[in-house]
């Protein structure tokens, strides 16, 4: 039956979903996660390892123009670079 899912069944909360994704992934996702409590993480959250790994490999011992170029402070890129991980 879920094959036969179409937008216009769906309550309009659940539009923009279809519409980044498709209907055949979300069709999928339903399969999935269907009546599970899905939380998605924001974009930041996700990226944030690549950019600390990022900082640490184009580090050269200047804090200051790496906090610049990430608009994040000296502090910050001094955390990153001494992280074990």
């Amino acid at each position: 039956m879920l094959e036969h899912l179409t937008e216009e069944y769906l309550p309009e909360n659940l539009i923009d979903i279809v519409q980044a994704i498709g209907m055949d992934s979300f069709r999928e996702l339903v399969k999935v996660a269907g009546g599970s409590n899905l939380y998605i993480p924001n974009e930041n959250s996700l990226i944030k390892p690549i950019r600390n790994k990022i900082i640490k490999d184009s580090f050269k011992g200047d804090y200051k123009s790496l906090s610049k170029q990430f608009g994040i402070s000296e502090v910050q890129i001094r955390n990153i670079v001494n992280l074990k991980n």
